[in-house]
């Protein structure tokens, strides 16, 4: 069942946080530029809007560019990327003259079992996995995106998607694993996971499929699906001593405590300094 209150804007505060609790204000669902400047919001979004400064020449060869583009952006307030890239992308877009119906901004939720969602699930028809996520669209149809930082700058990026040159975009095999867990009942795409070795090590950033396990399953509660993405990652990569420790606190979740006592071991033998691994060995040592 989707938790998400239907409002279009959520102001949401962490449990648990020891931070003031402005800081901790976290707008979820379609906003605005002028949301974001207002408090708290305006603490990091004025200023990186201001500093940013465009190379003035793509900004120009942009311009010609720009009919029946209109950007998605995706993003969370208490993403420290989303913090960086978002304001920038406004005024980008402000000195292209690009009109602001033009930008829908969605924020996204930091709560567990609703991590980075918004109500009515626009980021799923995206694909949406990290953030922020800027997805460039013509005509309503997507001709590039750019996922977590741009592979040189904002602009450049931007310009290279619109001349039709654009990088492919970053943790494309998070990407890819991604749309199986959207398109696919969870046990069609564990199976097709299972044999997804060389589809991962061709797409970018193979390396980084224990971030997907821990942050858009394991906070979403959705163990089983996690722990077949720590299968392969572990495959792939035997000496991680993330996906070890992972592999423990997924196990132990599914209620399997030796079978994480022994996941942990093997991160320790890796790694004994670990702090996160001796916390986690500890832990299941308690009764």
């Amino acid at each position: 069942m989707n938790r998400l209150a239907p409002t279009a804007i959520i102001i949401a505060v962490a449990a648990g946080s020891s931070a003031p609790a402005q800081d901790r204000a976290t707008l979820v669902g379609r906003v605005t530029t002028s949301d974001l400047k207002a408090a708290p919001y305006s603490d990091w979004f004025d200023g990186q809007y201001a500093r940013y400064q465009p190379d003035a020449a793509n900004v120009e060869r942009l311009r010609p560019l720009l009919g029946g583009v209109s950007v998605e952006a995706f993003f969370g307030t208490w993403c420290g990327d989303s913090r960086r890239q978002i304001p920038r992308l406004a005024r980008l877009l402000d000195l292209a003259g690009v009109n602001e119906s033009r930008l829908t901004l969605v924020a996204l939720s930091d709560r567990p079992m609703e991590f980075k969602q918004a109500p009515g699930r626009p980021e799923a028809k995206r694909y949406v996995h990290r953030t922020p996520t800027i997805v460039v669209l013509r005509d309503g149809r997507e001709i590039g995106r750019i996922v977590e930082t741009p592979a040189a700058t904002l602009d450049s990026d931007l310009l290279a998607i619109l001349e039709g040159r654009g990088p492919a975009p970053r943790y494309g095999a998070e990407g890819w694993v991604h749309r199986l867990f959207t398109d696919l009942p969870p046990e069609e795409a564990i199976k097709a996971l299972a044999s997804g070795g060389p589809e991962v090590q061709k797409r970018s950033d193979p390396d980084s499929l224990w971030h997907y396990a821990e942050h858009d399953l394991l906070k979403n509660g959705r163990a089983r699906e996690a722990q077949a993405v720590l299968d392969l990652h572990l495959a792939l990569n035997p000496r991680s001593v993330t996906g070890h420790i992972l592999m423990s606190e997924t196990l132990a979740t599914l209620g399997r405590k030796e079978e994480a006592r022994a996941a942990v071991e093997r991160a320790l033998a890796i790694e004994p300094a670990n702090d996160r691994a001796q916390r986690q060995a500890a832990k299941l040592r308690e009764p």
